[in-house]
């Protein structure tokens, strides 16, 4: 009888278990079985020369695969005249090639389907374990310049006639060298940049609004050098936060609670997205926040050359 007691218990937690894997990861049914990367490959390509006019910037944060065709449709809508998308980390889940299909089936239908992207890998894009790899699912996704240091494709930058856009991948800068690296690399492609704005993509931001995410290192390795970039953007803290020129966005991930340690200019909680518009008649530069659900303005700001 006890046997017979002990065999049910362990029948039920597998059972237990089996309904619980089905639940969360439910939106596996019905996926292809393979992974389509022929064709819909998600590439960096601009038209020569790039952008000479008017320059407009559709800017994503986290989102985790939780966007649809349907959201994509109302960005284009929404924004219209975009010339590439800027994405700063966590547009999977981790290192899942469902995840990937997910994001091709989503975005490949969708109107943004053939804008140049500008992606920055987040932790989320990297393997888990001691020995963390930006997973290859990722580099298939992306084809970046190999301009930069550490991880080919990962940090790099892009040129615009009014504009040098700065991509730097932050998760390997566990390791001293890395830092060094990348610091001494972004003080050179910000010092080479003529009068070009500088805009810098960075997933980890170097000012956290959440509680707990503020990392020191990267606070102390680049907090001076990006002080003199125009725009700083960053994700990762699922939050809103403006401390010029430093800006964290999320635009779908799961809000958390902000503890700001310092002085921010504004903040919010809620998803959003990003609009850069770079007006070369003028030389001015205008970053608009909107609000992912009506679209409506909850942030602007200016940047001018001296």
């Amino acid at each position: 009888m006890r046997k017979w007691i002990k065999y049910s218990i362990l029948i039920l937690l597998l059972a237990s278990g089996v309904v619980l894997c089905a639940v969360r990861w439910q939106a596996w049914f019905g996926m292809p079985s393979e992974p389509k990367w022929t064709g819909d490959t998600i590439q960096y390509s601009f038209p020569s020369p790039a952008c000479d006019s008017e320059l407009t910037i559709l800017v994503l944060g986290d989102i985790h695969t939780r966007l649809t065709r349907a959201d994509y449709d109302t960005l284009a809508a929404r924004v219209p005249q975009i010339d590439f998308v800027a994405q700063t980390g966590d547009w999977l889940e981790r290192g899942q090639v469902y995840y990937a299909q997910l994001l091709l089936r989503e975005w490949t239908a969708s109107q943004l389907m053939g804008l140049p992207v500008l992606a920055c890998p987040g932790q989320h894009e990297y393997t888990k374990g001691p020995i963390k790899t930006l997973s290859p699912v990722w580099k298939e996704l992306f084809a970046h310049p190999n301009n930069g240091p550490v991880v080919p494709g990962a940090s790099y930058y892009v040129d615009f006639p009014q504009m040098r856009f700065i991509v730097i991948d932050t998760n390997p800068m566990t390791r001293l060298v890395n830092l060094v690296r990348t610091l001494t690399w972004l003080r050179e492609v910000m010092a080479s940049a003529g009068d070009r704005y500088i805009v810098v993509m960075m997933h980890h931001p170097v000012l956290a609004p959440a509680k707990g995410q503020f990392n020191p290192l990267l606070y102390a390795t680049f907090r001076h050098a990006l002080g003199e970039a125009d725009l700083v953007l960053s994700g990762h803290d699922h939050s809103y936060m403006r401390h010029t020129p430093f800006i964290v966005l999320n635009t779908a991930g799961k809000p958390k609670p902000q503890h700001l340690g310092f002085s921010a200019e504004v903040t919010d909680s809620i998803p959003v997205y990003g609009v850069i518009n770079l007006q070369p008649d003028n030389a001015n530069l205008q970053f608009t926040v909107h609000r992912l659900s009506d679209g409506s303005v909850i942030d602007s700001l200016y940047v001018k050359h001296d």
